[in-house]
């Protein structure tokens, strides 16, 4: 594991805060640029992507998650001494399986936390655009699923856990770089809510990216939080698909 450095100036400090968040950055445009490019491609040979909802997100979560998020979370890794030697990563065993299994309990048990709080008191939360997408098309929910646990879950824990934070707990100590990781992880998904309540849903965002940081720095093992993260979607998509098409209660989809 690469050593802790907390004993830099402030320019380190601010340098680190600038980097990670430049990669945040840079995974977001290069995985829109490769959108725009697959859509244009597929374009040319009579495909509309845009037109076609479920196309649309198969491309996307490729593109996006797969493709932009991994090729600049590799190329950043590329660029250190120490390469892949950054990231905590194993062949998963018992152990893991049981933090897997704690870490998706944890993140269920603080969604339905958070959404009892935020109806009791009357609290607002803002809905995520693939909700409303699912609840017109519920075949995209089906789709979704198999794509949470290859590329989701993998791709976003890599930049967000693997790459993100481990730069962020390495500078500023594990509290404080979880802290800091699990903010930027919510605020990117800033572009998927829609309606009231964004603050809200934002902080339920943070409580959920702290579990799985949790989950990674002390199963040391990036393979953690990716199956985590996958399952906690995937089970999502499967909820919402049987509560769109037996017409029961909606469910709250937080991805």
């Amino acid at each position: 594991m690469v050593s802790r450095t907390t004993d830099a100036g402030p320019l380190a400090y601010a340098t680190t805060l600038v980097t990670v968040l430049l990669i945040g950055f840079a995974g977001f445009a290069v995985g829109s640029i490769l959108t725009l490019v697959a859509a244009g491609l597929l374009g040319t040979i009579g495909i509309d992507v845009f037109g076609r909802p479920v196309l649309q997100i198969v491309v996307g979560v490729v593109t996006l998650q797969g493709l932009g998020f991994g090729s600049v979370a590799l190329f950043y890794l590329s660029t250190r001494v120490e390469g892949l030697g950054l990231l905590m990563l194993s062949m998963p065993d018992l152990r893991d399986a049981i933090w897997v299994a704690a870490g998706l309990i944890a993140l269920f048990v603080a969604l339905i936390g958070m959404s009892l709080v935020q109806t009791t008191f009357g609290i607002e939360s803002a809905d995520h655009s693939l909700q409303e997408l699912g609840t017109q098309n519920p075949e995209i929910l089906l789709v979704l699923v198999p794509l949470s646990l290859l590329l989701v879950g993998p791709g976003e824990e890599l930049l967000f856990r693997g790459v993100i934070q481990q730069l962020l707990r390495l500078r500023f100590g594990v509290v404080v770089g979880i802290a800091i990781a699990s903010v930027i992880f919510a605020v990117a998904h800033v572009g998927s809510l829609t309606g009231e309540g964004l603050a809200a849903t934002l902080f339920t965002y943070v409580v959920l990216s702290v579990i799985l940081g949790v989950s990674y720095e002390y199963s040391e093992n990036l393979v953690v939080p990716a199956v985590i993260h996958g399952l906690f979607n995937a089970i999502q998509f499967l909820l919402l698909y049987w509560a769109t098409t037996t017409g029961n209660a909606p469910v709250v989809l937080l991805v």
